[in-house]
């Protein structure tokens, strides 16, 4: 996949808070219009090497939002 749709993703997970609780519950649905079952894979790991070369240096604000406490509205 392309760089776009991994910035995407990252973007999404970090900024949308509705997209990252789909993505808590069923990550394999809320990926795979973006990215490849290895590329999701990796994702759900944490898999650094190959989240490196998937071409973005955002891992690290990913991992960081990624299924955190989400406060109640």
């Amino acid at each position: 996949m392309a760089i776009e749709h991994v910035e995407t993703v990252i973007g999404r997970l970090t900024n949308d808070r509705a997209f990252r609780l789909k993505y808590c519950e069923d990550p394999d649905a809320a990926l795979q219009m973006y990215l490849s079952p290895e590329q999701i894979k990796a994702v759900k790991s944490g898999d650094g090497h190959t989240l490196s070369g998937m071409g973005s240096d955002r891992w690290d604000e990913l991992f960081a939002s990624l299924c955190r406490e989400v406060p109640a509205d």
